[in-house]
């Protein structure tokens, strides 16, 4: 059972018996945890204070029923500070419509450039709310908050995982004679390729360490 104060296993959504604070705010801060590890996981440059906050602070920051447009991040790739995300969530209403998405547009016009924006959502969308994010001019990545609760690389038997820059992927290609369809597939749909937000054609290291195996390397590309 987690206390207030570590990771624990947050998969459990009847959640936390032994702690006092409202459950509303124990699901934002494990998703908003997950999400500020994920993407530190991407390259973003995430600070540290955000990732070793703990539950009790982060209910004196943002309450036991958080305000969700007050968890929103905005951050920059280490790599390329001008490439910027924005991650929004959408809070808890019924349905996500058409005016809700163009409501967050122009909040987002107001804030300057974006590269990519990732929704966490709880609530269903309308088929014309994802139309108008299809015609994004900009990445748009829609999440669930429950999918959030449990980093999924972090568990014990998760290998390690390291995408490729695309001059790391044509030196392996070089490397082995291999052509990329060649390599082993994994779907882009994967939960480990939503996590790291990999595209297609993007190959993925996976080292796997253990009892069994001192080292053993392998890799799939996202199709």
């Amino acid at each position: 059972m987690p206390t207030a104060n570590d990771g624990g296993d947050r998969s459990n959504c009847t959640v936390y018996s032994s702690d006092a604070g409202s459950v509303e705010s124990s699901l934002y801060f494990h998703s908003r945890r997950t999400v500020l590890e994920m993407l530190r996981d991407r390259g973003y440059d995430v600070p540290d204070s955000e990732l070793t906050r703990s539950l009790p602070e982060f209910r004196s920051i943002f309450g036991e029923k958080p305000n969700h447009e007050s968890l929103t991040i905005r951050v920059s790739l280490l790599s390329d500070p001008s490439n910027k995300v924005l991650v929004h969530f959408m809070g808890t209403s019924d349905i996500i419509r058409k005016s809700t998405i163009h409501a967050l547009y122009n909040e987002i016009a107001e804030k300057g450039r974006l590269n990519r924006l990732i929704l966490i959502v709880q609530s269903k969308m309308t088929v014309y709310a994802r139309k108008d994010l299809d015609a994004s001019p900009f990445k748009v990545e829609i999440l669930n908050m429950n999918d959030l609760l449990v980093n999924i690389t972090k568990h014990v038997l998760q290998p390690k995982y390291q995408f490729l820059t695309a001059d790391e992927k044509q030196a392996l290609l070089a490397k082995h004679s291999l052509e990329e369809k060649q390599l082993p597939h994994m779907q882009k749909t994967d939960a480990i390729a939503r996590y790291y937000g990999l595209e297609k054609g993007q190959v993925l290291k996976i080292t796997h360490n253990g009892e069994l195996v001192d080292s053993l390397v392998s890799y799939r590309c996202v199709v």
